[in-house]
């Protein structure tokens, strides 16, 4: 009796949790359904006097223009997913979580992208981070880091925003499937050109005399397979000369694909460059500007504008960087601070072993 007394218990125990679940779901419901937006909380958890891209008020102005169902409104019609994925767009938010309180408050948390360079060059105006993540400067932004000037702009993202990588993966998977075109053409024309040499073989095979032939009609017959070997023989000329036009066009796109991955390599040598630059302090505080630039073989040319003195140093290409930059540290230290700050108009870092100043 006790046993069965238990069991009773325990699932009028259940039948009670559920029905108290299930009332404070409607009573949820309902409390969602009558309550009121309160108000919207903007809060961009990364953003200082120094280092921000908009402010909570710009960003209830973007959501006062959006359309979006927010304010005056009830709390069951806020679209918390789409407010966060709106709020997204903006090319500086790295993050963007919004959700309603029971209160009836909308709170929208963002978090921006720290970028490693403003891109000032090539009719660019853009922020970069370290992963690649290029966005246009906002309206109004306020976010000290590195700037980089000069004429140098990147194919990936020509357009001053984007993702270098995707843009790299998408024009390498553009020459991968010219290349795939080009194998479906050298397989058609290898079968082409397979059954022509079968078809002379052949040909040649029948110009034997036949038995019981007379010789007149093999001499006859011998003109006609001669014209046909003749033809067949123009054939694998052309064919010859076909085969060398998709090489030679093969050979363009890797070269193209070479060009891509050295681009590609010197892009992010240069963003690696900054972020060795500004991870060291001295460095940091020395270098004012970077000034790139492209060569004739589409590589990157550095130049640096220092804080101290009236000179420029040009690093020139990323290659050997590390190198460089301690050769400018041993002059710095063994020769400008003896010689004077104010004596030479250009620092050149290019050659092995070497700095050549000009005056």
């Amino acid at each position: 009796m006790r046993k069965v007394l238990r069991i009773v218990g325990f699932f009028v125990a259940v039948a009670l949790v559920v029905t108290y679940i299930c009332y404070a779901s409607h009573l949820a419901k309902r409390h969602r359904a009558e309550q009121q937006v309160t108000g919207v909380v903007v809060s961009i958890t990364d953003s200082t006097d120094m280092q921000q891209f908009a402010t909570s008020e710009q960003i209830h102005k973007q959501l006062r223009n959006s359309g979006l169902k927010i304010e005056n409104n009830s709390v069951s019609s806020v679209d918390a997913l789409k407010i966060s994925e709106y709020i997204a767009r903006n090319g500086f938010v790295r993050e963007a979580y919004a959700y309603v309180t029971y209160s009836g408050e909308v709170r929208i948390n963002i978090k921006q992208h720290k970028p490693v360079a403003r891109l000032l060059c090539g009719g660019l105006n853009s922020y970069i981070t370290s992963d690649g993540a290029v966005f246009k400067s906002p309206q109004g932004a306020s976010y000290y880091t590195a700037v980089v000037t000069g004429g140098y702009r990147s194919q990936f993202v020509p357009k001053g925003d984007g993702d270098i990588e995707s843009s790299y993966v998408k024009l390498m998977a553009r020459e991968d499937e010219r290349l795939a075109k080009l194998g479906d053409e050298f397989r058609a024309l290898r079968s082409k050109s397979a059954s022509c040499s079968q078809r002379k073989a052949e040909l040649r095979k029948d110009r034997k005399r036949k038995i019981l032939e007379s010789k007149a009609s093999h001499e006859q017959r011998k003109v006609a397979i001669d014209m046909d070997i003749a033809k067949c023989n123009e054939q694998l000329q052309c064919f010859t000369v076909e085969r060398e036009q998709l090489e030679r066009r093969q050979r363009a796109i890797e070269m193209r694909k070479k060009k891509l991955q050295k681009k590609y390599d010197d892009f992010r040598n240069l963003l690696k460059f900054v972020e060795e630059i500004e991870d060291d302090s001295f460095w940091r505080a020395e270098v004012v500007q970077f000034v790139a630039d492209t060569t004739s073989t589409g590589e990157i040319s550095l130049r640096l504008i220092p804080r101290s003195g009236d000179f420029v140093i040009t690093l020139g290409t990323l290659s050997a960087r590390a190198e460089k930059m301690k050769k400018l540290q041993k002059f710095y230290d063994n020769g400008l601070s003896h010689l004077g700050w104010d004596r030479f108009r250009s620092i050149d870092l290019r050659y092995s072993k070497q700095v050549i100043c000009t005056e």
